[in-house]
This record gives structure tokens, sequence and C-alpha cells, in this order.
């Protein structure tokens, strides 16, 4: 059975990959704050800028496959702290890509649709050039040219992810800075019957991360490398997307209040059109769940 190191398995990817792994592969992975203590997983409680540790840690298993689900992915704060995005999005990637190749280890790394602009009427391709307006974007970007300095390595980019995180790891700290994705956020506020303000000008291909992971490990199995969008064939604004998500979930939609990106008054610059166009992994033979397939998901681990 092939080994395969999943970095970052206490975060919302990286613990479904997990799940989906567990009959395929001989797992291991790494967490830094969150522990998620899976039966049959050799984990490691791992500071992934720590070079040494990384280097002695992949030397001991020798894995097959290498996924970093790993990031500073806080928008906010990497705008704010440029050299700590720099340290984790762009130095411990390339790190970790070059150690990857040194034990011929098939690496692939999890990216973002903020390296691009914004400014495109239609959705994003793979061709399309990347053009990010925020550090966050710029440090991601930074990362996936380190990875494709080897040709085997594989990027995948999702749009919007969201996704049940069980409150065994929700309640732990992050080193992400990122404690629970929006969808997550949305449905506490509204159970707690709390009124939200969401912008209407940002759109985006929201995917959930169990089909996101399962797009990952498709694309591992079909042996493919380079740059694929991972994204259903969606452009939604995120005040539609959190109605729909609200109404299919029995949660009073009332209490989102339609909003300006500007009104929000962050302090960072964010792409309006972030929709990516996923034709490229489709033509694999793969199929995105539907949006209520993907909340229906949802309905059904809230219950767990």
């Amino acid at each position: 059975m092939e080994k395969i190191f999943i970095c970052g398995i206490g975060g919302l990817v990286g613990s479904k990959l997990v799940e989906l792994c567990k009959d395929k592969f001989e797992i291991f992975g790494s967490f830094n704050l969150r522990d998620p203590n899976v039966i049959n997983v050799k984990s490691f409680q791992l500071d992934i800028t720590n070079n040494e540790e990384l280097k002695n840690i992949i030397e001991q298993i020798r894995p097959n496959i290498i996924i970093n689900a790993t990031a500073l992915n806080n928008v906010d704060y990497c705008e704010e702290h440029k050299e700590d995005a720099n340290k984790i999005n762009v130095k411990a990637v390339c790190k970790l890509s070059e150690i990857s190749n040194s034990f011929n280890s098939k690496f692939i790394h999890l990216s973002t649709d903020s390296v691009f602009d914004g400014t495109k009427k239609e959705t994003y391709d793979e061709l399309d050039d990347p053009n990010p307006i925020n550090n966050y974007g710029r440090s991601k970007l930074y990362g996936e040219n380190e990875v494709l300095k080897f040709e085997n390595n594989l990027i995948v980019r999702a749009s919007v992810l969201y996704g049940w995180l069980p409150k065994l790891l929700s309640s732990k700290k992050t080193s992400s800075l990122k404690q629970i994705n929006f969808a997550q956020w949305l449905i506490s506020k509204l159970k707690l019957n709390e009124k939200v303000n969401i912008t209407t000008e940002e759109f985006s291909s929201p995917i959930i991360a169990d089909d996101f992971a399962k797009s990952v490990l498709h694309l591992i199995s079909n042996k493919k490398s380079g740059i694929f969008h991972s994204a259903p064939s969606l452009c939604i604004n995120r005040y539609d997307f959190s109605i729909k998500l609200a109404k299919y979930l029995n949660l009073n939609s009332s209490l989102i209040i339609p909003t300006t990106t500007e009104k929000l008054g962050r302090g960072v610059i964010t792409a309006k059109n972030k929709c990516l166009n996923s034709t490229k992994l489709i033509n694999t033979n793969f199929r995105f769940l539907t949006l209520n397939e993907s909340f229906e998901l949802i309905k059904q681990q809230i219950l767990i």
C-alpha cells in the first residue's frame, strides 16, 4: 500500500482528505495545534516552517505522495503581517517542494482563486495570468511558482472553500488564523438568531471541502501534474449563497442583510470576481456535487 503524508490534518481540507484516504493509503499526517486523533493515522506535531524537523519526518516516512493542506489563509492578517505570510505560504512551501523532490515523492499543493485580480468578466481558467491584489494572494502565487519548478508537482486551486468541521477540531485554536470557514460561521450566527451583513459584490465558485478533497485524490489517481482548478460550474455572490444555504437548512434567512464590501470596512482589497473554470478537471471524468447536494452533506454532518 502506498504511503501518503498530509500536512495539515487538523484543518478543514486536511481532515476530509484523511477520511477519503482511509482504505487507499497508509496515512501519515502533521498538525500544528489541532490534533485530530484519528485512528490508524500516524501523526506528527510539526511547525511547517521548521525545515530540519520537516525533512527528518519525511525521511522517516519516505511517502509516495505528499499533500500540503497548510496555509496562513486569514486574508486580513496576511495584509498586515507580510513576513508571517511569506514564511508559511512561500518559504515553507518552497522547502516542502524541494524535500519532496529529493525523496521522489509526488507533491500536491493546494492553492486559491486569490492569485487573480477579479477584473475578468468570465470565469478564470488555468491559462489566465495571475495578478493578485492583496498580500495573501501574492504569497500564494509565489508559493505556486516554487512548486512549479518541479514538473511532476501538482497545484489544485479552489474558490471559496466551505464545509462542516467537527466541534472536536473547530473548538481548538488553529495556526491558520481562520478558526472556522464562512459557511460554518454563518450557520452558527443564524442559530444564535444574530443578524449578519454579507456582501453582494464578491462572486465565487464555492466548493464544499469534501468534494474538493475528492477532486484532489481523483487527480492523483489519474497521475496529473501542473495546475488544475477545482470548483463547480457555479458563479454566485456571497449574499445569494448565504440565502440559499440558510433556506436549505431551515434557518432564518431574513437575518442576512445585503451590504457592500466597502461598508464592511475591511482593511484589505479583495477581488470582485473569483469564479473558476474547471473544464480541465471535468474532462478527466470528475463530477462535482451540486449546491443542494453539498448543502445536504453539511446537513447530515451537523447531525453527527
